[in-house]
């Protein structure tokens, strides 16, 4: 098992903009819980094999990055705007 805890304000937002990646599965070969709670969004991920582990735990991070970016983005643009 693979877990991982970010630190974020946008905790619920990222995983609201996640959460239909997690209704559909893209292998059999891993599972994935994502949480939020209060700043902190927790990642974890079980896996049958390493090769399985490594290409879900980068996929999943990758998302987590990119939501995380426009969620700042959008931020940004409030506090311009």
């Amino acid at each position: 098992m693979a877990e991982s805890v970010f630190e974020t304000d946008g905790a619920d937002v990222i995983f609201l903009s996640l959460k239909p990646e997690l209704e559909t599965p893209v292998t059999d070969r891993s599972s994935i819980m994502l949480e939020p709670c209060g700043s902190q969004l927790t990642l974890k991920i079980v896996s049958d094999d390493l090769v399985s582990m490594r290409s879900t735990l980068n996929t999943w991070l990758r998302l987590i990055q990119v939501a995380h970016e426009v969620y700042n983005c959008s931020m940004d643009a409030r506090q311009d705007g």
